[in-house]
């Protein structure tokens, strides 16, 4: 990384050398010439520039003319969900693993299709009694309220300073209570695996309707611009209604010249417009039971659009 760092250090110099004395030469030799030595500087200023102004100019004009990203409805308990994502394209088996122990937790979600990347529809069911999943949900919330509000007092500026038998006591028991926390979710974890799903697959004709769809799309730029940006755009629709209830249209930027090489991505993660959320997190109220991390995918975008060579 020492290395990497003073590389670049000995280019830009080399570089900034090499322009200053360019500027020089043409100011020396011809002194009543000033485009050219301004069209000189003005080379040097481009050649590793260029891409931060076309990049945000055409920024500027996709976020102009992208919709506003919104949520309509908010659903607690969707039951069912089917996923198409076209960018990936589908979900390989390692992913359909991620997203029933992301999702299927057969409370909230009791049964999840997802475009498999062969073509195929993989339908999973899950389905727990409610009553002993939410006695178990109820004792967790109480035990994380608990553990929260001592982690707050533990906290206070100054506390082991001031009051030092105070802030034994509350770091005692502080980590009982996340004993308590870490039991409860296990105990939770441990009624789902319980129940086993059950998997059957389809075709996208033949699968059963379910509540809710969310889609994952790329939107194609011209040739031009996708040298520069990255589009997508996702949808969550009701099919009992017909309705889009969520939408999310993000434009993101390819990591600019004078930027170190980030391999393995070069789109920077960070939307020029557009949220950068998964939107199904809020849509569906999933950021309150998602068991566990936040990837739909084993392979993070940014690196499966690098290794697709997008760019």
């Amino acid at each position: 990384m020492f290395l990497l760092s003073y590389i670049l250090i000995a280019i830009v110099t080399i570089y900034v050398g090499l322009a200053v004395y360019l500027y020089n030469l043409a100011v020396k030799h011809y002194p009543h010439k000033k485009a050219i030595s301004k069209l000189i500087l003005a080379i040097f200023i481009l050649i590793p520039t260029y891409d931060i102004i076309i990049t945000n100019v055409l920024g500027g004009y996709y976020c102009l003319t992208t919709p506003d990203t919104f949520i309509n409805k908010t659903v607690k308990y969707p039951e069912s969900i089917y996923w198409e994502d076209n960018v990936y394209p589908g979900f390989n088996e390692e992913d359909r693993e991620l997203m029933i122990k992301n999702y299927l937790d057969g409370v909230h979600l009791t049964k999840m299709a997802l475009n498999g990347d062969d073509g195929k529809i993989y339908i999973y069911t899950r389905k727990i009694p409610k009553e002993k999943y939410d006695e178990i949900d109820k004792q967790l919330k109480i035990a994380s309220k608990t553990y929260i509000q001592l982690n707050t007092k533990f906290k206070q500026p100054n506390l082991l300073e001031e009051n030092k038998p105070l802030w034994l006591e509350l770091r005692d028991k502080k980590i009982e209570a996340k004993k308590i926390v870490n039991e409860m979710e296990k105990q939770r974890d441990q009624l789902i695996e319980d129940y086993p799903v059950k998997e059957k697959v389809f075709t996208k004709q033949s699968m059963p309707k379910l509540n809710y769809t969310v889609t994952f799309n790329e939107v194609n730029l011209n040739f031009f611009s996708r040298n520069f940006l990255y589009l997508d755009i996702t949808k969550i629709t009701d099919n009992i209604t017909g309705k889009v209830i969520a939408q999310n249209q993000r434009i993101m930027k390819l990591f600019y010249n004078i930027t170190p090489d980030l391999r393995p991505t070069y789109y920077d993660p960070e939307p020029m417009c557009g949220d950068w959320y998964e939107l199904h997190l809020k849509a569906f109220d999933m950021l309150k039971w998602r068991l566990h991390g936040f990837r739909d995918h084993k392979v993070d975008l940014n690196e499966h659009l690098y290794k697709k060579g997008e760019k």
